[in-house]
């Protein structure tokens, strides 16, 4: 059974339950982490915010998922090595890459690379034939894309053409590889396993994963100052898009699939340039416009558009 049917058997979802609203809050979340994340870099390396975001969002979900965690020891010991692989993907290697490919490449470029994570899902998901896409969510996933980078190339195109890859494009694409297929595999889990408990025990072990790199980081050298700046971006990192983003996302996963959850990716470039307009006073122009309204029409199409197609294909 897919996430739509189980939602369409299930109980009603309130409005805040919808895989939509998840969604577009997760994308958010993770749209201030990018600004956020370019802003730490004056005060630490991006090994270090990556080590201490998760070690301060594990011991805030501590008191709170606990008990469920151990409720569910049985299974996590039944599916220890996917949970191992599950936790590596997205807690060690998606955000320590994000920050380290932030050092080296430019806004337009990690926009750019961003956007594939729609069509990287896409295509495990069809190739592990977990879910199939109509032509109207195909259509839609163009038209988001499309729509990410008219805004990342700020309505010229030939920034795209001219765009060559470094280090950090790299690191990013990796990243973004690496949470394409963390996302394809969490619908492998029961939707009946506990979020939050699931989330503490992938924190937990995504922390272990960056140890020794944070380590070798540190090694011979000063680590930051704690002080009014770097609390502030520490206390956002570890709970807007670690563990808000991480539980919601989980959860719109389990609820409306891999696929669906794919495309709003699209929305995390477009809420970073928001929140750099208004945090940075950069200027908001017809680009910005162009773009987002062009991506809400993808993300329009994709799902409820192609719902109401699908059923009266059925009927």
């Amino acid at each position: 059974m897919n996430g739509a049917a189980a939602i369409d058997q299930g109980k009603t979802l309130r409005w805040f339950e919808r895989p939509a609203v998840l969604l577009v809050l997760t994308t958010l979340f993770w749209g201030g982490n990018a600004v956020v994340g370019k802003f730490a870099l004056h005060y630490m390396s991006g090994i270090e915010l990556s080590f201490w975001r998760w070690v301060l969002a594990f011991f805030i979900l501590l008191p709170f998922a606990w008990r469920a965690c151990l409720r569910d020891l049985a299974y996590y010991r039944r599916h220890l090595w996917l949970l191992l692989f599950l936790a590596l993907l997205s807690v060690s290697l998606y955000n320590s890459l994000q920050y380290l490919a932030l050092q080296w490449t430019s806004a337009i470029n990690v926009g750019v690379v961003s956007a594939t994570m729609p069509l990287e899902v896409f295509l495990l998901t069809w190739l592990l034939g977990q879910e199939r896409a109509n032509w109207l969510q195909k259509m839609g996933l163009l038209l988001a894309l499309l729509g990410v980078c008219w805004v990342v190339s700020r309505g010229e195109w030939q920034v795209l053409a001219g765009l060559q890859l470094n280090p950090g494009d790299l690191l990013m694409l990796t990243a973004v590889f690496g949470f394409a297929i963390y996302s394809v595999l969490m619908r492998k889990l029961p939707p009946q396993l506990d979020k939050l408990g699931l989330l503490l025990l992938l924190i937990f072990i995504g922390v272990l994963g960056i140890l020794p790199f944070y380590l070798w980081d540190i090694h011979g050298r000063e680590t930051f100052s704690l002080n009014g700046d770097t609390a502030l971006i520490l206390g956002y990192v570890a709970i807007f898009p670690s563990l808000l983003s991480y539980y919601f996302w989980n959860k719109a996963v389990l609820l409306g699939g891999a696929n669906q959850a794919g495309l709003y990716t699209n929305l995390i470039s477009v809420f970073a340039s928001l929140l750099a307009v208004i945090f940075l006073g950069e200027a908001f122009r017809s680009y910005h416009v162009i773009g987002m309204t062009t991506i809400f029409f993808a993300i329009l199409l994709a799902t409820y558009v192609s719902k109401w197609y699908s059923q009266t294909q059925q009927r």
